[in-house]
């Protein structure tokens, strides 16, 4: 399997509406040197995966996730496989495959597993390797 593309910045934004992991092969603060015709056209190669919270309690949360590496449709009550360690992220949904390779420090790695166990622990089943 080959990498579909290096993360040189990883995001995490656990905000009071939802929580939001982007792993991304640019950094974002890139962006605002960017025209918008160069933002709306961008390459950039990203998987996000995003769970929104319910507002009360007639709301649902919503689980979301998309990559620019694949055009599958996310079911939001099915789980994703992830394989992850310092130098990589395995992702398996829908029958999609995603590879990404990572440079976690030892706090980036254990900050980004406690996010995904606490927040998508019901859509993500995780394995370190």
């Amino acid at each position: 399997m080959k990498i579909n593309f290096q993360c040189i910045e990883l995001t995490i934004q656990d905000e009071e509406l939802g929580c939001t992991v982007t792993f991304s092969d640019s950094r974002s603060a890139d962006d605002q040197f960017k025209t918008e015709e160069e933002i709306m056209n961008s390459i950039e190669k990203y998987l996000l995966i995003q769970r929104t919270y319910a507002e009360d309690e007639y709301d649902k949360e919503n689980y979301h996730i998309e990559s620019s590496e694949s055009n599958a449709n996310f079911d939001p009550r099915e789980k994703i496989i992830m394989r992850i360690n310092h130098n990589r992220l395995e992702a398996k949904w829908s029958g999609e495959e995603i590879l990404i390779g990572l440079n976690l420090k030892n706090q980036e790695l254990e900050n980004l597993l406690r996010v995904l166990d606490s927040e998508f622990n019901e859509r993500i089943t995780i394995s370190r390797k």
